[in-house]
């Protein structure tokens, strides 16, 4: 959604279900599936006029219209922290080897049910054994969506009451129509395989809609070790625990080369060496409170500012050995993120991190120099350029490569 006139139509057509109220009630029910039986419990579910229409079963629905719905209300106005958090049990009627959680965030059923509703912002999963009173692990895991810019008049203009925070000003930032928000996300979960009996999801937190704090997950899946063994899913989480950290010592060598120009101040990411003139990097300043600032050369051959990646990479997930600044990500730096699920043109599974590698940075500012240069976030100047890690199908498994960054705000997973 890049103009406000799509905006305008989109909210025309919002949610066509019906509330009855915002009235929350527990739901308890079960749910058979090929290799399991659950009985799942919520201690809040959305009431309705319209029996089941916002069921927890929903959560186990192949109906992409339906998803389970609660009431979030909020801690105190436009906060992210919610007074009554969602509990959802899902106790296993035989224990088994769960590896991972995907769930599709959000109200999916249209683009504008995704954009009025909340989304759970973190999800706190707690494993159990049989009979075990207290959970064995415990994983806190943070969702990232897709942010935009609104006129905050516009906003109040079509859908009258606004639930997105910060509204301070003619200006506004939330998560934005884009269904990139609403794509299936893997928490992987369990890796001393012990056998589960009972799984808790625990929601307190949530990425406000545009419109209402009712909050909403569309589909939720069980990923076994036994039942899912062949699956894409199954060896991304293997390459993940047993081929990650290596990988990740390869990048280190593979060259990779951000570039822009005069033109395009957007930065992009090119799987290649730099050839231009390197880069002088002004360094020694952290102890006076200021940022590095990396000064760049012109290339004459291209006419690009090329910049080496591993030289953009800030400290946050980086480490420097021999003068090098190499990246320093880890199987468990990964498994603690979200892993954004989608398809790639031949069908095949394919992921993105939610681990951001780089922060962002001002391109192509000339101020004394002659010459661009860098800028980390932390300075006034700044756009938005986040870089993941991207796992990508091949031979049947898993290589590690890195997404962007490319683009503007609106083209990234922006986590705010």
């Amino acid at each position: 959604m890049n103009h406000p006139h799509t905006f305008i139509l989109i909210s025309i057509f919002a949610l066509a279900t019906t509330r009855a109220s915002a009235a929350n009630q527990p739901e308890d029910t079960s749910v058979e599936l090929s290799w399991n039986t659950l009985k799942v419990h919520a201690n809040q579910t959305l009431a309705s006029s319209i029996p089941g229409q916002y069921s927890v079963k929903n959560l186990f629905d192949p109906d992409t219209a339906k998803a389970w719905v609660f009431h979030a209300e909020e801690q105190y106005r436009q906060a992210e922290e919610i007074k009554n958090p969602a509990i959802l049990t899902l106790t296993l009627a035989k224990p088994s080897t769960l590896f991972a959680i995907a769930l599709s965030p959000g109200y999916a059923k249209s683009a504008a049910t995704q954009f009025q509703n909340a989304s759970p912002k973190n999800v706190t999963v707690s494993l159990y054994r049989l009979n075990d009173d207290r959970p064995f692990e415990t994983h806190r895991f943070t969702l990232s969506y897709h942010a935009r810019e609104y006129s905050l008049p516009q906003l109040k203009k079509e859908l009258k009451t606004i639930a997105f925070t910060d509204q301070t000003g003619e200006r506004i930032t939330g998560k934005s129509d884009n269904p990139l928000n609403s794509t299936e996300r893997m928490l992987l979960i369990n890796p001393g395989s012990a056998q589960i009996a009972k799984v808790e999801l625990r929601i307190a937190t949530m990425e406000h809609g545009a419109k209402f704090t009712d909050l909403a997950i569309s589909k939720l899946r069980l990923l076994d070790q036994e039942a899912d063994q062949k699956t894409a899913e199954y060896r991304l989480a293997q390459f993940i625990s047993h081929d990650l950290d290596s990988a990740a010592r390869k990048l280190n060598d593979t060259p990779r080369c951000i570039t822009y120009t005069d033109k395009n101040t957007w930065p992009l990411l090119s799987n290649r060496s730099c050839t231009g003139p390197a880069p002088q990097l002004q360094q020694g300043q952290a102890e006076q409170g200021i940022d590095d600032v990396i000064l760049t050369h012109k290339d004459p051959a291209t006419q690009q500012y090329q910049v080496p990646f591993s030289i953009a990479l800030r400290d946050a997930q980086s480490s420097i050995s021999a003068g090098k600044k190499n990246l320093r990500v880890s199987s468990t730096d990964v498994a603690n993120n979200e892993l954004v699920l989608s398809k790639d043109p031949h069908g095949q599974l394919r992921a993105l991190s939610g681990l951001t590698l780089t922060q962002a940075f001002q391109a192509n500012r000339a101020e004394g120099f002659n010459k661009a240069y860098l800028q980390p976030q932390d300075n006034p100047y700044f756009f938005f350029a986040y870089s993941r890690l991207q796992f990508v199908p091949t031979n049947g498994g898993y290589q590690l490569d890195v997404y962007g960054p490319a683009g503007s705000q609106e083209a990234q997973w922006a986590t705010r």
